[in-house]
């Protein structure tokens, strides 16, 4: 059942007849489950283009990407994502089937919004599948592009940024107990990609459970009713939530690049395995007993805080000591601070204004989002450092 509460300090003193005449789209606004916003003080405001109410009998293919690329065992098939009385459902299916030279045999659903978010709280009501173990309902926030790169504050350049807000009934084996995790075991961990010596290393829970791993030993089944999960992400700290209760925080080392919210129904063992560094299926094990299975979303919000989006903005604007000090450095090594430093459009927006207004320019909002799709070469809706840098060279060579 979905539940409504107002948003956080919007005021409740409305005149009556405001009331009785209100349109219904003046509906409150929701709030999270629990006193998020208290714990996290600022001024918070809700995000309607990048939630979901799932209202109707058709996803919403303008906001979600259900027919995304395959990975690994992985078969994403947009069948398999479809709503039905305000509900998402996302399921795996047996079906024997082959991509290139592998031979696979489950095919499931996922939903990945088109938009990007960096900072934020994001939330989703969820219930498990059914089917343990084997599949793991999932929601969580990735990246995505190679022109996206972000220096981290210990000078690490990040590549790929993954905060898995919830996996469910993963399984996984625990080295402390010596045996397979049950579905109580609620997997909240983080994954990163770093360039190093040139190459791309994977930083992962297993590797780096200090930085990465979190497991939460919950009193409930998930497969047994609707639970609310969600996380923050800050400049400072990754912190979980479950039915508005703090589980877990990290300090936030790598995951500051735009991500895109995400819903899917991943394979796990016994039908796959991990050799390698990869996955690969278990085809002796596949069976269709307890398929097709699925999991539920009853919603998924989002919302921002100002306070953090207006500091993102102003510190993207590089003062002119900070470019003089790029260009005297040019000689000596290579800055990647400016280049990792990717804005969403808004931010490039703001940055924008902040410049043409201190050079007294008329201001052209159609002109500077007009720059900004030809900047996003890669149309992810983000203005990478790299991009950005590109773009402004090949600027300032037209006008030679």
């Amino acid at each position: 059942m979905k539940t409504t509460t107002p948003v956080a300090k919007r005021s409740l003193i409305v005149p009556i007849l405001l009331l009785l005449t209100a349109p219904s789209s003046m509906a409150l606004e929701p709030s999270p489950v629990g006193s998020i916003f208290q714990n996290s003080p600022g001024d918070w405001e809700f995000v309607p283009d990048q939630s979901d109410e799932f209202e109707g009998e058709r996803v919403d293919t303008t906001k979600w990407n259900i027919n995304t690329e395959d990975w690994g065992t992985w078969s994403w098939e947009p069948e398999n994502t479809f709503q039905h009385n305000g509900t998402m459902h996302l399921q795996m299916v047996q079906e024997d089937h082959q991509r290139g030279n592998s031979k696979l045999a489950y095919k499931s659903g996922i939903a990945r919004q088109y938009s990007t978010a960096t900072y934020g709280y994001f939330e989703a009501r969820v219930k498990g599948c059914d089917l343990f173990p084997g599949a793991s309902p999932a929601f969580w926030l990735h990246s995505k592009g190679p022109e996206n790169r972000f220096t981290a504050t210990d000078g690490e350049t990040v590549a790929y940024s993954e905060i898995d807000v919830i996996e469910l009934q993963q399984g996984e084996y625990n080295a402390t107990t010596k045996q397979n995790n049950g579905a109580d075991i609620i997997d909240c961990n983080l994954h990163a990609v770093l360039i190093r010596d040139g190459k791309r290393q994977w930083i992962r829970p297993g590797t780096h459970p200090e930085t990465n791993k979190n497991e939460y030993h919950a009193s409930f089944d998930p497969r047994d009713e609707f639970h609310v999960y969600g996380v923050e992400n800050n400049k400072d700290f990754v912190i979980w939530y479950i039915d508005g209760k703090e589980v877990a925080r990290k300090p936030n080392l790598y995951w500051h690049l735009p991500m895109h919210v995400t819903l899917s129904l991943g394979l796990r063992r016994p039908f796959e395995t991990y050799k390698n560094g990869g996955r690969e299926a278990v085809l002796e094990n596949t069976t269709q007993e307890g398929f097709p299975t699925e999991m539920l979303v009853d919603y998924v919000r989002v919302w921002r805080n100002k306070d953090v989006i207006a500091e993102s903005a102003a510190s993207a604007k590089p003062s002119i000591d900070s470019r003089a000090k790029v260009k005297s450095n040019a000689g000596n090594k290579p800055n990647n601070t400016v280049a990792g430093n990717s804005m969403s459009k808004s931010q490039f927006i703001a940055m924008e204004k902040a410049k043409w207004e201190s050079n007294g320019w008329p201001w052209n909002r159609e002109k500077v989002e007009a720059n900004f799709v030809e900047i996003d070469i890669n149309d992810d809706g983000v203005a990478s450092g790299i991009e950005r840098q590109r773009w402004f060279a090949k600027k300032k060579a037209s006008l030679k």
